[in-house]
C-alpha cells in the first residue's frame, strides 16, 4: 500500500517536466499581467501628476489676478455680489476651472442695500456660500419654531407696519388718539422680555416705514405732510426732523395720504393713495433735513408696496396694472415700461413685493372671496423679471400680505384660515407646501439676520420664525 500511494510515476522525468512547465506560463501570465497593472498605474499616477499641476497653475493664476476671465456677476442675499470666474490653462486647453467668489458691493453701488434688511441667503442652511444651484434640502415642520412676541404697548394701538434690525423692531401705528405714539423702537432680542426703548408722538399717523442709516422715514396719513422724517440719535431718543407736503397740482385739490414708502440710494419713494396728483414721488434726502422732490408719476391708482433696485421701481397697485415696472434711472423723468394685469385684477389689489437675487415675488389680496383660477402669489423668473412675460403662481384664499424670499424658498403670511404662514419652494410648487397657523391676521412681514417676522394685525404681537 506503501508503494502504491507513492508510485514513481508521479515523479517521472516527462511528468516533472510539464509541471515546470506550467508553472513557467502561469508565472509569465502573472508577470505580465503584473506589468500590465503597474504601466496602467504608472498611466493614472502620471495623469493625477499632470492634472494636479495643471489646477496648482489655474490657483496661482487665480491668486496673483492672472488670466482671469469673468463668466457673469449676480446679487448674493442683499448686500453682495457672486462672480463666477472661469480659468483656463493657456498650456493645456483642456484644463480649467470654475471659482465662484462673494464678496461685498463696491463703494460705487453700496447704497444699492441700504435701506433693506440683511438677511440670511437661505433660512435652511445659514452657511452656504458660493454657486448654490445645485443645493436642495427636504424640510419639515418639526425643523421651524414659531415663537410669539408680545409687544409691551397699549394692545389698542393699531400697528400698520414695522421694519427690524439687528433685534430692534422699530414700529408704526396710526391710532385715532391724538396722545398715542406713532413710531415706537423696542429691543426684542430677548424674546420673552421684550423692551419698549422709545416712542415719539409726531401728529397724524404712519402707515408705512423705510429705515436707512440713523434716520426712520414715515408715510403719513396726513393732508398737511405725507412724509415724515425722524432722526435716531439714539434707540431712546427719536426726533421729528422734517416733515414734507407733496404739492397741489391745482388750488382746490385735495391732498393725498401717504401709503407705501422705500428708500433707494439717497432717495426717498413714497406712494400716495389715489387722487388728482402723482402717487408715485421721488424725494431726494440726500440731505434729510431739506428733503426735496424731485420726480414723479400718476399711476391713478393707490400704491400699496413699492421696491427699487437697479435703477428699477417695482409698484403694487389696486388698479388693473396690479404689478408695474418703472424706470427710475433718470429720478427726475420716471418711466413706467411694463405692468402686469392678472385675472381677478378687477376685484383683488397688488399687496406685497420682495426682490431677491433677480427673483420677483408679488402677492395680492384675495378681493373679499376666493376664486380658484385668480391667483394670488406670483414668481418671475431672472428670464422674465422685465417683461413678466412668463411666472409660475398659486391660488391663496384670504389673500398675501407678506413675502420674503431666499434662494429656495418663498415664505407668505396670508390670510388663508389656519394656513397664516407658508412656504414653498421658488417657482411654487405645491408639492412642497408647508403651512403653519397664527392665532392673528398677519399684517406685515420681514427678516432679520436668520429669522423672519409677521406682525399681526389684530394684536401687539409680532411672531418670530426660526429655522433649524
Amino acid at each position: 500500500m506503501f508503494q502504491k500511494l507513492f508510485s514513481t510515476d508521479m515523479y517521472s522525468p516527462n511528468r516533472y517536466r510539464g509541471l515546470i512547465l506550467i508553472d513557467i506560463l502561469v508565472a509569465l501570465a502573472l508577470s505580465s499581467l503584473f506589468i500590465l497593472l503597474i504601466s496602467d498605474n504608472s498611466l493614472e499616477a502620471s495623469s493625477i501628476f499632470f492634472h494636479a499641476k495643471s489646477r496648482n497653475k489655474l490657483l496661482l493664476d487665480y491668486i496673483a489676478n492672472q488670466n482671469l476671465t469673468t463668466v457673469s456677476i449676480k446679487p448674493y442675499g442683499d448686500d453682495r455680489i457672486e462672480q463666477n470666474i472661469f480659468l483656463t490653462d493657456k498650456d493645456s486647453a483642456s484644463s480649467s476651472i470654475l471659482f465662484t467668489k462673494v464678496k461685498e458691493l463696491t463703494a460705487s453701488n453700496i447704497e444699492d442695500a441700504a435701506g433693506t434688511p440683511i438677511c440670511s441667503v437661505d433660512y435652511f442652511n445659514h452657511s452656504v456660500v458660493g454657486s448654490y444651484e445645485f443645493l436642495s434640502y427636504s424640510i419639515s415642520t418639526s425643523s421651524i419654531k414659531i415663537t410669539p412676541i408680545s409687544l409691551p404697548i397699549d394692545p389698542l394701538l393699531p400697528i400698520t407696519d414695522f421694519q427690524i434690525r439687528n433685534g430692534v423692531a422699530y414700529i408704526s401705528t396710526d391710532s385715532t388718539i391724538v396722545s398715542d405714539p406713532d413710531i415706537l423702537v423696542i429691543d426684542i432680542k430677548d424674546i420673552s422680555k421684550p423692551k419698549l426703548l422709545s416712542s415719539i408722538n409726531i401728529g397724524p399717523g404712519i402707515q408705512a416705514i423705510a429705515l436707512a442709516g440713523n434716520h426712520l422715514f414715515g408715510a403719513a396719513t396726513s393732508a398737511s405732510a405725507q412724509l415724515h422724517i425722524i432722526r435716531i440719535d439714539s434707540l431712546d431718543s427719536l426726533v421729528l426732523e422734517k416733515k414734507f407736503k407733496l404739492s397741489l397740482p391745482f388750488a382746490t385739490a385735495t391732498p393725498a395720504f401717504g401709503s407705501s414708502i422705500f428708500y433707494n440710494k439717497g432717495n426717498i419713494f413714497l406712494g400716495t393713495e389715489k387722487w388728482d396728483g402723482e402717487e408715485f414721488n421721488i424725494i431726494n434726502v440726500s440731505n434729510p433735513s431739506v428733503p426735496n422732490k424731485i420726480g414723479g408719476l400718476e399711476t391713478n391708482t393707490k400704491i400699496n408696496d413699492i421696491w427699487v433696485q437697479d435703477n428699477l421701481a417695482y409698484l403694487a397697485g389696486s388698479d388693473q396694472g396690479q404689478l408695474r415696472l418703472v424706470d427710475v434711472s433718470n429720478p427726475n423723468k420716471p418711466v413706467q415700461i411694463n405692468s402686469f394685469s392678472p385675472s381677478g385684477w378687477n376685484r383683488q389689489e397688488g399687496r406685497a413685493i420682495s426682490l431677491f437675487e433677480n427673483n420677483l415675488n408679488f402677492g395680492r389680496t384675495s378681493g373679499g372671496y376666493n376664486i380658484t383660477n385668480a391667483l394670488e402669489a406670483f414668481h418671475f423668473g431672472t428670464s422674465s423679471i422685465l417683461n413678466f412675460s412668463k411666472y409660475s403662481g398659486i391660488d391663496v384664499s384670504g389673500g398675501v400680505y407678506g413675502i420674503v424670499s431666499d434662494r429656495s424658498h418663498v415664505y407668505l403670511a396670508t390670510r388663508q384660515i389656519n394656513k397664516e404662514f407658508q412656504i414653498y419652494d421658488g417657482e411654487y410648487s405645491t408639492s412642497s407646501t408647508l403651512a403653519f397657523s397664527l392665532p392673528v391676521a398677519p399684517q406685515r412681514m420681514t427678516c432679520d439676520g436668520n429669522y423672519i417676522y409677521v406682525l399681526a394685525g389684530t394684536a401687539p404681537v409680532i411672531y418670530q420664525i426660526s429655522f433649524k
